[in-house]
């Protein structure tokens, strides 16, 4: 298969962790950067700081749905982890199962929500250590459902992603722990997301456009419910 026809250097993918069990009930995403393709070999690097790949347990075998955009469709294709090269350089090896497909496009909402969320230099795999505690206090039998702490923010929202005004600066590919109360009893949904665009208000302020990276499904459905009740 003539992959070099869809993957070019310097395109941005979008990876989905598909086999591990544990996480059935959860989206794991990342972003990565194609440094160049051979075969079906794509070296990848990840924009998540230094020595990003050695933070993150890849390990032989495991895989991935692959996704981007070409040609005006989306592209989709699996793939398998094969080895690091450097701190912040892999190769995956492609499956040959790729397809295009009419993107979907997921119900977006403009609403106001109490939000709480914190910024930090952290790298990926310290917030998703950070996101996996959250999580156990958020569910855990003993968790009082009190929602201090949250701003009341002018969101757009969807069961993939927010966007909401934060004060600058913002880069791409920044990563922030996200916590959103829905008002619908339950403890508030929490996600890694990662800044993917970002524009300046005013000197003050900036509009953010956030993309979840680590989200319980149940939440996904939960946000998607949100939307359907209120729209």
């Amino acid at each position: 298969m003539n992959y070099q026809r869809y993957f070019k250097s310097g395109q941005q993918l979008l990876l989905k962790v598909l086999n591990v069990e544990e996480q059935n009930d959860r989206t794991e995403l990342m972003t990565v950067f194609v440094v160049s393709i051979e075969d079906e070999v794509l070296l990848l690097s990840l924009p998540y700081g230094e020595n990003a790949v050695e933070q993150y347990p890849f390990h032989e075998g495991l895989s991935f749905e692959i996704s981007t955009e070409a040609m005006g469709l989306g592209i989709r294709t699996t793939g398998s982890f094969k080895k690091k090269t450097n701190g912040n350089q892999f190769t995956l090896k492609l499956n040959p199962d790729l397809e295009m497909f009419q993107r979907r496009i997921s119900q977006r909402f403009d609403c106001q929500l109490g939000v709480r969320f914190s910024r930090a230099a952290k790298t990926l795999q310290t917030m998703r250590e950070i996101w996996e505690k959250n999580i156990k206090v958020l569910y855990s039998p003993e968790a009082p459902l009190v929602f201090d702490g949250f701003k009341s923010y002018r969101v757009n929202i969807s069961s993939g992603g927010i966007r909401f005004s934060i004060n600058p600066p913002a880069d791409q590919g920044e990563l922030c722990l996200v916590l959103i109360n829905l008002e619908d009893g339950k403890p508030p949904v929490c996600a890694i997301a990662e800044v993917v665009w970002a524009c300046m208000q005013d000197e003050s302020a900036m509009t953010a456009g956030m993309r979840y990276l680590n989200i319980l499904s149940e939440d996904q459905q939960r946000i998607d419910n949100y939307i359907r009740d209120n729209k």
